[in-house]
């Protein structure tokens, strides 16, 4: 059930001051700002938070249709970090799945129980520099976070994961699509992004900041719970960039035949290497 309008316009508020507060803070700055902007947030609107009956369903959705996307990418000898992970959840699903399991998120909100599987790590920090060594991890998720990331910050993010990344480590990365934006509380009152998504991502202009990140191998994954496939990623872009070449109207409209979260475009779902150096 979607909220009522007024509460919308009190989020979106909110969120947009906050946005304001995260763009106008120094690098410095925004290190220890993103933990305190999403306590503030879950504060007041602690329905945000999964608290009630409906967001527990929603996020039991998401979180198979996560499972299912990382499916192919996990092993007992894998090493596993998510970035932006809430609740840690997902972190402590895959935990059975891997080696070790490090869940990494700015909020408070990601607290130890007395039932987390003993390979699983939790760590609260809004900073790249985390503590984990170089060469520690083989495979890094995120999924809806960078669009969370002052755009200043992509770039710092990206490197740090590679760094962090085994030769032929990856990262899977999943954002919202631009071409279908906005997806966070503005989308009811604007055409662009504005609350605390900071900047939302095409699957071509995601790719270009793996490549200036120095990331290997940079494919589209197309399907849920099956790898990236060669040679499908170029003509993906390209369709990509037809779609997004139309009146926002008309693609909102032609994009939109199946529901959310399974319309064409829906999602930004990237697979990075940092390859064998």
């Amino acid at each position: 059930m979607t909220p009522d309008l007024t509460e919308l316009e009190r989020q979106y508020r909110l969120e947009s001051a906050l946005a304001d507060r995260l763009r106008a803070a120094s690098t410095g700055e925004r290190r220890h700002l993103y933990s305190e902007v999403y306590d503030e947030l879950h504060r007041a609107f602690p329905r945000l938070a999964g608290g009630s009956e409906e967001s527990r369903r929603a996020r039991a959705a998401q979180l198979g249709l996560e499972l299912r996307l990382l499916e192919p990418f996990l092993a007992a000898s894998v090493r596993f970090v998510e970035f932006g992970a809430g609740d840690g959840e997902l972190a402590r699903s895959v935990a059975g799945r891997v080696r070790h399991a490090r869940a990494i998120d700015a909020s408070t909100r990601l607290e130890p129980r007395g039932s987390d599987p003993e390979n699983l790590e939790l760590i609260v920090s809004g900073d790249s520099s985390h503590g984990l060594p170089e060469r520690s991890i083989d495979l890094a998720y995120s999924c809806h976070f960078v669009e969370h990331l002052q755009p200043d910050d992509l770039g710092e993010h990206l490197r740090d994961v590679r760094r962090l990344l085994a030769p032929g480590g990856r990262y899977v990365c999943v954002t919202p699509n631009r071409i279908l934006g906005p997806h966070d509380v503005s989308k009811y009152f604007d055409k662009v992004a504005s609350g605390l998504h900071l900047r939302e991502y095409t699957h071509g202009e995601l790719r270009r900041e793996f490549r200036r990140a120095g990331f290997a191998r940079i494919r589209v994954v197309r399907k849920v719970g099956a790898p990236p496939r060669p040679g499908t990623t170029v003509p993906y872009l390209a369709a990509e960039v037809i779609a997004g070449l139309l009146p926002r109207t008309l693609r909102l409209r032609v994009l939109s035949v199946r529901p959310e979260p399974f319309r064409l475009f829906e999602q930004v779902k990237i697979c990075a290497e940092r390859g064998n150096d």
